[in-house]
């Protein structure tokens, strides 16, 4: 993600994604969150930062992913629930965010 920046002005025109947003293509989910920004207001405080970078994982059959061979953990669990929900890690001391 690229840096975060800090505003206290709403972009025009913005939507919140919805879970049909999520209710798609895992490949096809990933290009499109491309160039979306993900927003946080904190204590009237607005943080954003771009997507600058995805990765799509297959579920159980990557081997690349978490969850590989339906392995359920209550830090994986989210990866097994409904679409649209962020799955958060840490990588080389670095936070990463997967969707479901």
């Amino acid at each position: 993600m690229a840096k975060l920046g800090q505003s206290s002005q709403r972009a025009e025109g913005n939507t919140v994604l919805d879970a049909s947003f999520f209710e798609r293509d895992t490949v096809v989910v990933a290009r499109d969150l491309l160039g979306k920004l993900l927003v946080r207001e904190l204590d009237g405080q607005v943080m954003w930062g771009r997507l600058v970078e995805v990765e799509a994982y297959l579920g159980p059959d990557d081997l690349a992913a978490h969850s590989k061979g339906g392995r359920r953990t209550p830090r994986t669990e989210v990866m097994f629930g409904p679409p649209g929900h962020a799955y958060v890690y840490f990588t080389y001391g670095m936070p990463g965010v997967s969707t479901s």
